[in-house]
């Protein structure tokens, strides 16, 4: 957004729709996402609505903590004192899904997978925890598939079906589901 030449950015401040949706965003009783549009032509526009079509690139602003707490007393208004605490911003592009598969399976996969990081749970726990990864998994590799208009398959996580220490009971199981999943 520095980018943005300083006579568009006070066009953006002077229209009244892009004002009220910043109003919108940093009151308390306030939407949890907000959008900046950035268009090929170069400016900016502001969407507070989660129907919003974007087609190039955008920044998503997303409150940390929900504007609309419990206790009235609570809820935080957002302000230039607290808004680097209050909200986290991420670029939204049309390969976010490609990047989130990437970051789960690469990054999270491996630490959640790691025995050390499993100490003092119980072997239900683990396992659950890990079936119910593999599944947002397949589930997020379709929905790329979608995007795409192509159809990916998952396959079954191969930590599980190439390791010596799970039983053949297991494995089948696996790929029992992973066929059920194929065939939805």
């Amino acid at each position: 957004m520095r980018k943005i030449p300083d006579d568009k950015l006070e066009k953006l401040r002077a229209n009244e729709d892009n004002i009220k949706a910043l109003d919108d965003f940093c009151s308390d009783d306030a939407r949890a996402m907000f959008l900046f549009a950035i268009e090929k032509s170069g400016g900016v526009t502001f969407h507070s609505d989660q129907q919003t079509s974007i087609k190039g690139k955008a920044v998503l602003a997303l409150r940390a903590r929900s504007p609309k707490m419990p206790n009235p007393d609570d809820n935080i208004i957002l302000d230039q004192n607290n808004i680097q605490n209050e909200v986290i911003f991420m670029e939204v592009n049309k390969v976010v899904m490609d990047n989130l598969y990437q970051i789960c399976s690469e990054v999270f996969m491996p630490i959640l997978g790691n025995p050390i990081n499993m100490v003092g749970w119980s072997d239900l726990v683990s396992k659950d925890l890990m079936d119910k990864f593999h599944v947002f998994l397949a589930h997020t590799y379709v929905t790329i598939g979608q995007i795409k208009g192509r159809t990916l398959l998952p396959l079954p996580p191969s930590d599980v079906t190439a390791s010596a220490t799970t039983s053949s009971k297991d494995k089948a199981v696996l790929l029992e589901a992973a066929i059920v999943h194929w065939t939805k």
